[in-house]
């Protein structure tokens, strides 16, 4: 008899652990309409469907507009600077270093100095912005627990538990 209720237990919690699976996620054809109402309150796709997203490049513009595509761009042209064009420079340099005109090798050297710290700059302050867009929108419009947590720790007049909801 034990081992027939462990079995069914056991079922019913398997079956009931898919059940809250949900992964909120939007297919790809339900990902063409994204409506912002209540003053930027609530984005919903697809009416009724889902009312969060991730954070991607058609979010970014329709929240951040300006902000967005600027600091996108800073971390693009960072990226570009400091993985393309350096290691161009670098090469170039060292070609240069064993030419009649030792002139052209230092210049490329300073060229190479100042695209690896313009890149780099770039890219860190685009970078940056977009990590606190991130950050501003994951505290708007992320989805909330709703769970109850219970934790023991320091309270006005001492240690105690605490229940959170």
């Amino acid at each position: 008899m034990k081992k027939v209720l462990f079995l069914l237990a056991f079922l019913f919690v398997a079956g009931s652990v898919f059940a809250q699976s949900n992964y909120g996620w939007p297919e790809q054809h339900n990902r063409k309409e994204i409506t912002v109402e209540n003053e930027g309150q609530n984005i919903t796709i697809d009416k009724n469907v889902y009312s969060w997203r991730p954070f991607d490049r058609e979010v970014g513009l329709s929240l951040y507009g300006s902000r967005y595509r600027k600091a996108a761009s800073n971390k693009g042209w960072g990226v570009t600077l400091s993985c393309l064009l350096a290691p161009a420079l670098l090469v170039g340099s060292l070609a240069a270093v064993d030419s009649e005109f030792p002139g052209v090798a230092v210049v490329g050297g300073l060229a190479l100095a100042g695209t690896v710290y313009g890149g780099i700059t770039l890219w860190r302050k685009g970078q940056r912005e977009l990590d606190a867009m991130l950050d501003d929108y994951s505290a708007k419009y992320a989805p909330k627990p709703y769970a109850a947590s219970l934790s023991f720790g320091p309270t006005r007049d001492g240690v105690g538990l605490a229940l959170n909801f």
